[in-house]
């Protein structure tokens, strides 16, 4: 007795969307959200890399547009967050402002994220727990540290007090 041969079956993408399955090919917004999974974006970096992607530079507004309504992508939420992470981190006013602006952030919304990242305490204290994470270095690999992390030169006079060079 023999079998009767199936036929492989083939692809048919109009019976697909009439039985409700899936499609292979992902949406805008599918491609947007998987993007914000991996790291945070601001919504210039979201539609830029939608438009690396392929997509139209309309169709990427609109899928940013839509991702900032459901609340996945806020260039604000992005900044604040970022700056008390490096402000967790170590890091200075300067650093901080430096980052957020690398990504394209208004200036208005870089000065709000610092002055929201020091939660009401002076930068002094700040650097004050910087050295103290570092082992509480002293003189010159202080400054260093400080400076390298991105405080003020005004704020490492007054937690440091004035550098004193030693000529050799």
């Amino acid at each position: 007795m023999t079998r009767a041969r199936r036929r492989p079956h083939r692809h048919n993408a109009a019976a697909e969307r009439q039985s409700g399955r899936q499609s292979a090919d992902p949406t805008p917004l599918d491609v947007a959200a998987r993007l914000l999974a991996r790291s945070g974006l601001t919504e210039a970096a979201l539609q830029d890399r939608l438009v690396a992607k392929g997509y139209q530079r309309e169709t990427a507004a609109r899928t940013v547009a839509r991702c900032r309504e459901l609340g996945y992508v806020s260039d604000e939420r992005l900044a604040l967050d970022r700056a008390r992470t490096l402000r967790a981190r170590g890091a200075g006013s300067l650093k901080i402002a430096a980052d957020l602006a690398a990504r394209g952030l208004s200036d208005d919304l870089v000065a709000t994220a610092v002055e929201s990242s020091r939660a009401g305490e002076p930068e002094e204290a700040w650097a004050r727990r910087a050295l103290a994470g570092a082992g509480q270095p002293r003189g010159g690999r202080a400054w260093r540290l400080l400076a390298g992390r991105g405080f003020p030169e005004e704020v490492l006079c007054d937690v440091l007090g004035e550098p004193t060079f030693s000529r050799g």
